[in-house]
Parts: C-alpha cells; structure tokens; sequence
C-alpha cells in the first residue's frame, strides 16, 4: 500500500503546538515538521514559554541544526543562521542556549554528538518532560 505524502501546514503546525495532549497526529510528526521551511515557525513556537509541545518543538530545532550540519547542507546552513541571528536576542535562556550550541556545532561539526542533536538530549536537559 502506498502511503500518500502529508505535509503539515503552517497552521496545523500551530493547532497541533497549542493542544494539551502529548499524542502526536501520526507516527512521523516531528521528522516531517522538522524542516527548514518551518524553522522560522518552530522557533516561534519554541519561544513561548506557554507553548504546550514547547520541548517536543525545541527538539525538532535541534534536529534541523544537527541533521543540516552533520550532512553538510549549506543552504540549510545558510537559512539556520539567519535564524540564529534573529533568536540571539531572545531573553529566554533555553532559546539562547540552542543558538550557542548551534553556533558551537556549526563552527566545529567535530563536537557533533547524534544523541545530542538529534535524539532530544539538549532538548531533554533545557525543557525535561513531564511525565
């Protein structure tokens, strides 16, 4: 059977962001949120504070960082850090603590940790979840 290809609007991004449960849509939800196209939208989401999936979002902004630098994707690269460029103000220390650790890995892809990155253990130790 052949799946047809879902793209997660903008505003089902949002809907979903602002929902008091944890269940995700579908299985895959954060791989297909988790794009550079939505990076502007997932940082915004990250940086409310009242944002319900706030740690399951800051996870998906460490992914795009982690995935874009470890594949050496520079228009993806290119994009982050004009996005980092725009959160380096942020008065949340979560936020600002994604951005130095975006800016660190993407200055030396050696301190590249894919556990890190890609899996929520930088999202796990800024926003721990709620079990």
């Amino acid at each position: 059977m052949i799946i047809p290809f879902f793209i997660p609007s903008s505003l089902s991004i949002t809907k979903w962001a602002y929902q008091k449960s944890k269940l995700k849509s579908i299985p895959e939800w954060d791989e297909l949120i988790t794009t550079i196209e939505n990076a502007d939208l997932l940082l915004t989401l990250a940086s409310d504070q009242n944002c319900p999936q706030r740690a399951s979002i800051l996870k998906c902004l460490y992914s795009l960082v982690g995935t874009s630098a470890s594949k050496h994707i520079d228009v993806d690269i290119v994009k982050i850090n004009m996005l980092l460029d725009k959160a380096k103000s942020s008065p949340d220390q979560v936020i600002l603590n994604w951005v130095n650790r975006s800016r660190m890995i993407l200055g030396d892809l050696r301190k590249f940790d894919y556990i890190e990155w890609c899996r929520g253990g930088f999202s796990e130790k800024d926003l721990p979840a709620v079990h």
